[in-house]
């Protein structure tokens, strides 16, 4: 991958990042919270990387013929989900706020990192194995969009949970 193709991937896949988080809210139809985020809780945004890094696979796959490169975005996309996930939560419960700049930051950031294992060709699963954890992960995320658990994860916002934990130790 040139770098020249490297940050037209990044202004493609944060683009279509950014139209991905409103879609849901335009169009409302229950069967798009498969792809697209429906509440704002940290689970949900994964969708964010996730679903416009595989369109743009798609895409460079259709147009450079490269057969090599699924297993590194499937590598990417993983790192960054767990990426987005513990920058969230470390930031947000050291500070005690969601700050939407900062989220904004981990979002861009989340792109890199798959872009950077796209660019580099580096992959923690050989082929078949990262067949296997792309159907895992399609799996967890289309299961737990229609029937979240009862966790902080899959909730609007952990902050209030917290908050209330907070005020609740004070009292005592």
């Amino acid at each position: 991958m040139k770098k020249i193709n490297l940050v037209i991937a990044f202004i493609v896949i944060s683009a279509l990042g950014i139209l991905f988080y409103f879609m849901y809210d335009w169009i409302g139809l229950p069967f798009l919270k498969a792809l697209f985020p429906s509440n704002e809780s940290i689970f949900e945004h994964l969708k964010l990387i996730i679903f416009p890094s595989l369109i743009y696979m798609g895409i460079e796959k259709i147009i450079f013929k490269d057969e090599s490169i699924f297993s590194s975005y499937v590598s990417g996309i993983i790192v960054s989900a767990i990426t987005m996930i513990a920058s969230y939560y470390t930031y947000s419960g050291i500070v005690g706020a969601d700050i939407p700049v900062v989220n904004i930051i981990i979002f861009f950031v989340c792109v890199s990192i798959v872009l950077f294992y796209r660019y580099k060709k580096i992959s923690i699963f050989d082929n078949m194995n990262s067949v296997i954890a792309f159907v895992i992960l399609l799996c967890i995320i289309e299961i737990f969009s229609f029937y979240p658990p009862d966790i902080n994860l899959f909730k609007e916002t952990f902050l209030d949970w917290d908050i209330n934990i907070i005020s609740t130790l004070k009292l005592n």
